[in-house]
Formats: structure tokens, C-alpha cells, sequence
């Protein structure tokens, strides 16, 4: 059986690392990002990762950098195959890369070269794709380059959110690399990338989140489903931000300013005018408050029609 090392952080890795266990190929190490302070008391908390490896008493390895020579040496003593990594949050060097006989491979949710970068789920949502995937390819210097091992499709729901796919791509990536794992003749079995065709997506920051009612209401409802349910695009309410984290869209065209609410709906939402139709409010989020919907909202809130999402 393949001897592996798992690198990873986030809850996009948990599945993976979870299913890993689960089917007899419990890493020789797991390594993750040291824990970094979180919540309204800033305490230490660990990766995702890191906590299931805890619970699971799995060998753990937490370094400030991974590419310093006692980090690769702790995880060169582990005579491991291949090395697995999967949404770490750092890069690895060429000599991490080659330390193992199968080398080193990551697994990225976008159907490379598409959507290279740190926000494949997001930006997928955001262009209003109705298909996306995972990849697993081999991990060269340049970010999410490296020749494909294997891929997968997979079909963006209607009214899809961020949450919701990204949940079900965890899931699709677990089972693609047990499928590799069981069968590691594959791994010698790698075709290039077309540069060419590479298209990239950006970090997300509160700025990309923020909801331009001039833009047409399919832009502006993607831009829901995309940030939905965490970070939360949004807007601002009465001066202070309000996150928008699910909405219809509506065949009805705008009969207003852009950014103005028009009609509350009883027991849905209200709905705001964008460039050319409106659109539909269902879930909302006040800054402090837990999500609520946008009915109750409305109604707490006092909202008027005609008043403007923006100030």
C-alpha cells in the first residue's frame, strides 16, 4: 500500500484527509499551518486539519515555514511515497517537491488550467459557470502548473452557493484520490497543461465582496451565490454593512434607481432594483447579528420601498 504524507489546512482538505483514513491509507505525518489567533478573543485555534489529525492522534506537524532544512528533514523521515497536498495555504520547494519516489501532488477544484489561484470555487460562481471540477496534478514551481494526473467534472447546481459546492467538491476530490491511491499506476499517467487556455482567479478581500447594484441582476445575484454563506457579499444599510446571502432572480425589470428597494414580499424578502431587472432577497445577515430571513428583516428593520441599499 502507498505511504503518503498529507499537507493541507483548510475544511476543503478535511474530507480528503478524512476519507484517507477511512479507507486504510492514514498518513505517515499530516502537516499544517501553525494555529493562528481567531474569534472575538483572537485565541489560537488550529487548521481544520489540524484538529481532526489531533483527534485521530495522527502524527501532526505544524512549521512556520515547510521549506526550512529541518521541516523537510522531519518529513523526510518518514520514508514516505508520495506526498499529497491539498488547500495548504503555502508553496512548496523543489526540494519538497522531488523527496519522494511518486513526488509531490496537489488537488485543485477547477478543471485546470481553468481558474488557477485562490479562489476557483468563487470565481466559477462568479462568471455564472454551470460546470467545474476537480483536478489532481503534479506540483512543479509555478502556481496550479503542473501536468494533470486526473480530472473530473462536475455540474454547478441552480442557485448554487459557495457553501454548497464547495461541500460537494471536497467529497468529489476525496473519492478521486482513493480511486488514485487504489490504482497507483495512474500517477506515471500525466498530461501537460495548455498555458495558453490558463485563466486565473484573485484572493478574495472585503472589497470583491461588496455588490454593485448598476450591474445587470444575473451579475449581482452570482456575486451572492459566490460569497454565500461565508465571507457574505454585501452592502451597506443605514451606514452599516448588511450581508446579502441569498436571493431569487426575478423576471421583473427594474422600476427604479439601481440599489433601491422596490417591493417587500411577505414571507420571502424584498426586492431591490439592479441595471435591468430586480432581484429577490431571501437571506440576510446584520453586521453582529446570526443570519435571519430577509422577511424577518424587513420587518424588524422597518424597510420602505424606495429606500436605497447603499448608505
Amino acid at each position: 500500500m502507498i505511504k503518503s504524507v498529507f499537507i493541507g489546512s483548510s475544511a476543503f482538505a478535511l474530507p480528503i484527509l478524512k476519507a484517507m483514513c477511512q479507507q486504510g491509507y492514514k498518513p505517515l505525518l499530516v502537516v499544517s499551518q501553525p494555529d493562528k489567533p481567531a474569534g472575538r478573543n483572537l485565541h489560537p485555534q488550529p487548521t481544520p486539519v489540524s484538529s481532526y489529525a489531533i483527534e485521530q492522534q495522527l502524527p501532526l506537524f505544524t512549521p512556520e515555514s515547510i521549506n526550512t532544512p529541518d521541516s523537510i528533514s522531519t518529513i523526510a523521515k518518514t520514508a514516505t511515497d508520495i506526498i499529497i497536498t491539498a488547500s495548504y495555504g503555502g508553496f512548496l520547494g523543489r526540494e519538497l517537491r522531488r523527496l519522494a519516489p511518486y513526488k509531490a501532488i496537489n488537488i485543485h477544484p477547477s478543471l485546470l488550467p481553468n481558474y488557477r489561484g485562490a479562489s476557483p470555487i468563487q470565481s466559477a460562481l462568479l462568471k455564472g459557470e454551470t460546470t467545474t471540477g476537480n483536478s489532481i496534478f503534479r506540483l512543479v514551481a509555478q502556481m496550479d502548473a503542473g501536468p494533470v494526473i486526473m480530472q473530473e467534472s462536475l455540474a454547478i447546481l441552480p442557485n448554487e452557493n459557495y457553501s454548497s459546492l464547495h461541500d460537494r467538491l471536497a467529497e468529489q476530490a476525496a473519492q478521486m484520490l482513493l480511486n488514485l491511491l487504489n490504482t497507483p499506476t495512474c500517477l506515471a499517467q500525466e498530461q501537460a497543461q495548455n498555458a495558453e487556455q490558463a485563466t486565473w482567479c484573485p484572493m478574495i478581500d472585503s472589497s470583491l465582496c461588496q455588490i454593485s447594484w448598476k450591474k445587470p441582476a444575473l451579475a449581482v445575484h452570482n456575486k451572492i451565490r459566490a460569497f454565500s454563506l461565508s465571507p457574505g457579499a454585501w452592502v451597506f444599510h443605514r451606514g452599516i454593512k448588511l450581508k446579502l446571502l441569498g436571493a431569487q432572480l426575478l423576471d421583473l425589470p427594474a422600476a427604479g434607481e439601481p440599489g433601491t428597494i422596490n417591493n417587500l414580499v411577505k414571507n420571502s424578502g424584498f426586492t431591490v432594483n439592479c441595471l435591468d431587472n430586480q432581484i429577490l432577497i431571501t437571506l440576510v445577515q446584520a453586521a453582529g447579528k446570526k443570519q435571519m430571513d430577509a422577511a424577518a428583516f424587513a420587518n424588524g428593520a422597518r424597510l420602505i420601498s424606495g429606500e436605497k441599499l447603499w448608505m
